[in-house]
């Protein structure tokens, strides 16, 4: 594939995981508009929120598969068609188990995207130039929370909560249309030698594959921790009004786009784990003593800033290690990756939430600096394992 026409062929993968974890992240807006709409509590319009999580994590690992097997561009098309047609869904319903049932729908769609997205990298770039591409689908993925949130909240403040359903939904019109007409016909990579059992069987075989999937969902969860109740501290613990969370919450989402480039730049290093395991220990300690509460308030937003930066630099890798640890098999092992994320967000959602009754915001920063120490040492574990493994060869 040409230079120019790979360029596109990335431009069209951003565009699609972003919009997967768009139509992810955006119902935090309008919690409290959907639960008057509806007469429900915000409490449970929340769980509006968390089904899409449940659908995505089902689906994530079964989709790999079938995109080993019948190729990159029907997984892409079929993902984005299933996001469009339950955010339609969302606009026509009239109650809320109808938006429950659109939003389960709506996370088989966008489960479908970021390990195929991923897999489609892998096709069509050599494994030393895999780092970028990579890196610019994960910044593209957390641009959401910096460009999509906003942009949501400004439009259910004009129009009402079926507004941002409406552009959303034009958007992924456009995004289908430009994968009908852009994506590849036929990857580079996608094969049709194993069968839909054989690629599990053969990615559950990959013992580094687990280790990674075990680092990342610590990761994860350490991350996710931090953006789901980093405005609850800030509130809390230094007074600020919701208003006046916006700026430090999006200078914290800069630090995972951030974090992302640095990583993509790191994942074409020889000493990319050393290096990422490294940025877990390091981003997790700054986590901790963000959410310590014994800083002043731009000083905590510093520090998380910073750690979600050192933390993300090894999202990059880790997409990157999977696709070479996992050979035909790459998309199964990309929605194995995916599931994990799911965990970790479980993990840093709802563990952390745990914690966080017995011991206030200081031992979520514990909580984030014990998964970022854990998750660095499996990584610095795999690195000696690999580089062992090297030295046998040789």
């Amino acid at each position: 594939m040409a230079d120019g026409s790979r360029i596109r062929l990335v431009a069209l993968l951003s565009a699609a995981v972003f919009s997967s974890m768009t139509v992810a992240v955006m119902m935090g807006p309008l919690l409290v508009a959907l639960a008057s709409a509806f007469d429900t509590s915000v409490a449970s319009a929340g769980q509006l929120a968390a089904a899409i999580g449940i659908s995505w994590g089902i689906t994530a690992p079964l989709v790999g598969p079938v995109s080993d097997i019948y190729g990159r561009r029907r997984v892409a098309l079929i993902g984005v068609l299933l996001m469009a047609a339950g955010t339609l869904g969302s606009i026509l319903v009239w109650d809320y188990w109808g938006l429950l049932a659109c939003r389960l729908v709506t996370g088989v769609g966008a489960a479908m995207i970021p390990p195929n997205s991923m897999a489609t990298i892998a096709d069509h770039f050599a494994p030393a130039e895999r780092g970028a591409p990579i890196s610019i689908l994960i910044s593209a993925s957390n641009s959401a929370f910096v460009i999509a949130l906003p942009v949501i909240a400004a439009l259910a403040a004009i129009g009402g909560w079926q507004l941002p359903f409406i552009v959303v939904e034009v958007y992924l019109a456009g995004v289908w249309v430009w994968h009908w007409y852009g994506f590849p016909v036929r990857s580079a990579g996608a094969r049709q030698t194993l069968g839909f059992a054989a690629h599990f069987k053969a990615a559950a075989q990959i013992r580094t594959l687990w280790c990674v999937l075990l680092a990342n969902i610590l990761f994860r969860a350490a991350s996710f921790a931090v953006f789901t109740y980093f405005v609850a501290f800030l509130v809390q613990s230094y007074g600020l009004t919701q208003s006046e969370t916006a700026v430090p919450l999006g200078c914290v989402g800069l630090g995972a786009m951030l974090g992302s480039f640095v990583g993509g730049w790191v994942a074409r290093s020889g000493r990319r784990l050393y290096w990422a395991a490294a940025g877990l220990a390091a981003g997790g300690l700054c986590l901790g003593l963000a959410l310590d509460g014994g800083t002043a308030p731009w000083s905590a937003v510093l520090l998380g800033c910073g750690g979600v930066v050192l933390l993300t630099v090894f999202e990059p890798v880790s997409w990157v290690l999977t696709a070479e640890l996992s050979g035909e098999s790459r998309a199964t092992a990309n929605g194995l990756l995916a599931t994990s994320n799911q965990l970790g967000v479980i993990g840093g959602g709802s563990v952390a939430g745990l914690v966080l009754a017995v011991g206030g915001f200081a031992s979520i920063g514990v909580f984030c600096a014990a998964s970022g120490a854990l998750a660095a040492i499996i990584v610095l574990g795999i690195a000696l394992t690999l580089q062992a493994g090297r030295m046998v060869e040789v």
